[in-house]
């Protein structure tokens, strides 16, 4: 993507991808692709990121003294970010496996262990504020959604489909159970909002395969933002969720 207008950032004690997102005015996922071999859970103070300002953003005042860096960051505000981070790193993974296998790029495999890990990283915000014995259940309940969304892209692609009503079956089942999971051990997700985030989650990803394997790149791109949208919805509903518990 061209920016006209990219400026540099040094990264300071506190700062996080969502925390700049805000500041520029512009979206934690395009940090990330202007960014890459960068690792937004290891930022690293000093370090330098490429950033491409969104429309609204004003370049400080250089005459104004530099405001020191926020050395006690809130909980609840980190809580947000760190949940909002985890959720976009799931989709964003998703995609770039979703990219490989319809394009047979040589990829595949670093790109699915990558993915794999965004279970461990959505896992480890839960676990802050759940039993140990929900965290492992968690954990091993969104490696299986992430191995079911693997199997269903590499079907479509291959078209042998074959298995993938049991597959799609299997699939809105474990996302059945994850909201069980989290509703047995919080009375605030026991609703069906819980389900519903978790089933329509499925349901965008679903069409977002579709359309990738069948071609059509447009409607592929305008699924992947409705879904980077429900993500970040998702993950202010579990962090109000997990601060209401």
């Amino acid at each position: 993507m061209y920016c006209q207008n990219k400026i540099t950032h040094m990264v300071q004690p506190g700062d996080s991808l969502y925390k700049l997102s805000r500041q520029y005015k512009t979206t934690v996922t395009e940090l990330i692709l202007g960014n890459p071999g960068v690792n937004p859970y290891n930022l690293q103070v000093g370090m330098q990121l490429m950033v491409c300002p969104g429309p609204g953003y004003e370049m400080p005042d250089e005459t104004l003294p530099p405001t020191k860096p926020d050395q006690n960051a809130n909980p609840v505000e980190s809580l947000f970010d760190a949940m909002r981070l985890a959720w976009l790193n799931h989709i964003f993974w998703s995609r770039m496996y979703l990219m490989s296998v319809s394009s047979d790029a040589k990829d595949q495999d670093a790109v699915e262990e990558r993915l794999l890990q965004t279970a461990d990283e959505i896992t480890d915000v839960f676990a802050r504020y759940l039993p140990i014995q929900i965290t492992r259940q968690l954990r091993n309940l969104l490696l299986q959604h992430i191995e079911l969304t693997g199997e269903i892209i590499e079907d479509q692609k291959s078209g042998e489909l074959g298995q993938q009503e049991e597959l799609i079956k299997e699939w809105y089942g474990n996302a059945n159970q994850i909201a069980s999971l989290l509703g047995s051990t919080n009375p605030y997700f026991a609703g069906r909002e819980t389900r519903n985030m978790l089933l329509n989650h499925l349901d965008l990803l679903r069409t977002e395969i579709e359309h990738q394997i069948n071609g059509e790149y447009p409607q592929s791109i305008n699924i992947f933002r409705d879904i980077e949208q429900q993500a970040l919805q998702m993950a202010d509903f579990f962090a109000r969720g997990l601060l209401v518990r």
